[in-house]
Formats: C-alpha cells, structure tokens, sequence
C-alpha cells in the first residue's frame, strides 16, 4: 500500500454497563461509577475517531467567507496520507451508556445483540468483526475504556504487519497515569506467572528489530509475557486465516480477555515493545483500577 492509497480501518467495540451494589461482573459498576464509565467510552470513541486523517484541512475562511483547503505535511513517521474509520459498537440494547454514545450519533454504527449472558459481549463482537465482508486493511478489536492518544497508532500496526508479512501481532502496553509521585504512568499488564502463560506462548526477549523511524533509533519488541492489552490489531489475510479456524470462548480468564487476547495468541506470537521502547506503542486505560496496586505492593527499581 502506498501512502496516498485510502487505509480502511474497521473497529468493533463490546460496551455493557449496569450498575450494581456489589460492583462485579462484566461491564457492572458500584454506584457513582456511571461518570466515570462514561468520561471513559466518551474518550475511547472521541479517539479512534480522532484517527481519521485527510491529504488536507478545511480552513473557515472568516474574512473572505469561504473554505480554504491546506495541504497536511507527512512526517517521515506518517506512512499513511488518508485513513478512513468505521466504528461499529455492540451493546444488548438496553445496558449501555446513552448520553456518551450519543455523542458520537451519526459517526458510529450501533448494533445491538440478544444474548443469554452479557459476558459474551466481546465475543460475539470478535465474530462479528472476523467474519464481515469486505476485509478491511486494518482490523481493530478494542475494549470500551481505552484511548489512544497517539495519531501515528496505525502508522505503527501497518508498518509492524507489513514488515513481518502478517506473521505476528503487536499489541501496546496499556497503562494509568499517576498523579503525584516519582513515576508518571503505570504500566498495568506486567509478567504473568510463568507456569499460566507457558501454556500459550514462550516469552522471548528483544524477539525482532525494526526501525519504523528511518531517522530514528530501532524498536525492540519481546514475545511478551502477557499478550493482554485489551485489544488486537490484524491484516486482511491474518483475518482471512482466522476465519478458517475455530476461535474460543473461554481459556484465557474470562470471556472479555478470551475476545482481547486469546483469539489472536492461539493463531499467532504476540509481541509488545520492549522495555527499553516501552513507549513506542501505548494505549490508556480509561477507567482506572490498578493505581491502588502502587500502595500494595512493594516497589522495586
């Protein structure tokens, strides 16, 4: 693909809200968590919509009233010129967060599935989003409180599913920011237990090299000692392979995890940056609930 060619990007989501006293179970909140939740998915959507990108910008022309058209710059980063997003949101039509997703009415496709348990939320959304027709350039499955704050995100994935023939997926590190303290983020998806993720993978580290800045530095990346980030990124024919498989339901703590992480780990090494490039690759989680992890457990430079 070259860098005027159009990126298709298709999105799918799994959102379930439900207000509980106990606060457990898929998509449930204690009472009071409903902004938060909100602020959340507002942010999560506001950004992969944000990842729209254009050859060049409409300027409101006051003086003359007209519209200016100015050519957007392409960094040595950008690979891409034009890409265009297609968010679909899945919910059981009834548990969900109204005021955010209206919002965005008219930029996201709502799709609303009858299930006996609400956990396979996230499933059905994996399914639907590797069975759809056409195959899209990049295929995106995203939980609904993570925001991607960097506009090169899938610059990034193309060039990484390029380089590697679409033989293996990158996922970012998913972190909280801190708000006072020496360390600005915590990044919340560290080492599983050798014995839990010896079943699925073998971890390696600095497994491949690249350098997606051709003025920069190369990128390390590690077969990664959790794979989970709440998200997957694939090609069209890392698609075209896994429709031909039969994908899990459970396996890999619960259904929502399963969905995120196993769907892609049983078919494919999965790899994070390494902790020298951390950075490279991140995404945010939108509603906090590792930070009191900070005050627990003991530190260790």
């Amino acid at each position: 693909m070259t860098a005027d060619t159009t990126l298709h990007v298709r999105i799918g989501i799994p959102h379930f809200f439900r207000e509980t006293n106990g606060g457990s179970g898929y998509g449930s909140g204690r009472p009071g968590q409903r902004l938060a939740r909100c602020l959340a998915l507002g942010r999560c959507l506001g950004s992969l919509l944000g990842l729209r990108r254009s050859p060049t910008d409409a300027l409101l022309h006051i003086g003359g009233q007209r519209i200016d058209h100015w050519n957007n710059r392409r960094s040595a980063q950008q690979r891409l010129d034009r890409i265009e997003i297609e968010l679909h949101v899945f919910t059981d039509g009834e548990h969900r967060l109204e005021d955010a997703l209206a919002l965005h009415a008219g930029r996201i496709q709502l799709h609303d599935v009858q299930l006996d348990n609400p956990r396979h939320l996230p499933l059905a959304t994996r399914n639907w989003l590797i069975q759809q027709e056409p195959k899209a350039d990049l295929t995106l499955y995203l939980e609904d409180d993570l925001v991607i704050a960097d506009p090169l995100f899938l610059d990034k994935q193309h060039w990484f599913l390029n380089r590697t023939g679409e033989q293996l997926v990158l996922t970012p590190h998913r972190f909280e920011p801190i708000a006072s303290g020496p360390q600005a983020r915590l990044l919340v998806d560290g080492p599983l237990r050798p014995e839990f993720i010896g079943r699925f993978c073998t971890p390696q580290a600095s497994a491949m090299r690249g350098r997606f800045d051709p003025e920069g530095e190369e990128i390390s990346f590690d077969i990664t000692d959790n794979p989970h980030a709440g998200c997957f990124v694939l090609g069209p024919k890392q698609v075209a392979h896994l429709r031909q498989q039969s994908l899990p339901n459970d396996g890999f703590v619960s259904p929502l995890e399963t969905a995120a992480t196993l769907t892609v780990l049983q078919h494919f090494p999965v790899l994070k940056p390494a902790a020298p490039h951390q950075g490279f690759l991140t995404v945010e989680h939108g509603h906090p609930s590792f930070l009191s992890y900070l005050q627990t457990f003991p530190h260790r430079p």
